[in-house]
């Protein structure tokens, strides 16, 4: 039941014109960003603490409604690439693919750090439209039930296969697939559960890091490819990204809090360019109760 009415709320978004996603934009924003709830208790103290933004400037105000509002946009936008692939035009694309096509054709997996900033689901489907391998993209168990149902079928419509991140098979499961040459995509800027890597430090403060991707990166030789789409307009996102790390490269020994840091500074890059497309509403620092 409840993946059959995820798919029909994704149809139906998919389908609202501009004009109406704008003013659902705009409602939205303003709602989110006056009536309490845990979202903005928690935006409030990650951009004051972050940022320097005190939640009764009028600056601090302005930065939510443009946060919120930058949610509900990215949201009809990957529900119209979900209904029909290719229905966004994504800019700046060509060089970050070459990249990713030179890895593949000398056979090497890559592991590919994504966060939540823009549409990362669109940022999934650029990856599987990319590689020739199979891409699996990790994925937490929803709390609603039949949300693996609908995020399976959201994942599979845009070509990527689902590891859910409970199983206890996890890490084996990972390290088949790179060594059969097959590629992870993982979105990496949210507070890590059971097993987190080193200290390193993000937004100018220190906290701990997922260590799979620095982990894996080093044990199977892949390389890690940072992704992200962010939108520039109607339909229309700029891909930004790059070669992070390459063990294959590295000059002597590296230790996996090195090579975390190096995603974490990656990561950090983006949202200072685009603060208003990151995901502001996660306990990630340690000041947030």
């Amino acid at each position: 039941m409840i993946a059959a009415l995820f798919r029909i709320l994704v149809h139906f978004l998919a389908i609202l014109p501009d004009p109406i996603v704008e003013n659902l934009a705009t409602a939205v924003a303003w709602l989110s960003g006056n009536f309490p709830s845990r979202r903005l208790r928690l935006i409030r103290m990650n951009v004051d603490k972050i940022l320097g933004l005190p939640p009764h400037t009028s600056f601090a105000k302005t930065f939510y409604r443009q946060v919120f509002g930058s949610q509900v946009r990215c949201l009809v936008e990957t529900c119209r690439e979900v209904v029909a692939s290719g229905s966004i035009v994504l800019e700046d694309e060509q060089e970050w693919r070459r990249l990713v096509q030179g890895i593949e054709e000398n056979g090497r997996p890559v592991i590919f750090a994504a966060a939540h900033i823009g549409s990362w689901e669109i940022t999934g489907a650029l990856i599987a439209r990319t590689c020739t391998k199979q891409v699996f993209a990790l994925a937490k168990l929803p709390k609603v039930r039949g949300g693996d149902a609908a995020l399976e079928w959201l994942r599979g419509r845009l070509g990527l296969s689902v590891l859910w991140s409970h199983k206890k098979s996890l890490v084996r499961d990972m390290m088949s697939s790179l060594r059969r040459g097959e590629h992870l995509a993982m979105v990496i800027d949210q507070k890590p559960e059971g097993r987190a890597g080193d200290t390193v430090q993000f937004m100018g403060q220190p906290v701990a890091f997922v260590g799979g991707p620095a982990a894996m990166s080093l044990r199977c030789n892949a390389p890690i490819v940072s992704v992200a789409t962010v939108r520039t307009g109607p339909r229309r996102f700029r891909v930004i990204g790059g070669l992070v790390f390459d063990p294959a490269h590295s000059a002597g020994s590296i230790s996996e809090a090195q090579v975390s840091q190096m995603c974490a500074a990656e990561i950090e890059r983006w949202i200072r360019l685009y603060p208003e497309q990151w995901t502001w509403e996660y306990k990630r620092w340690v000041f947030a109760p």
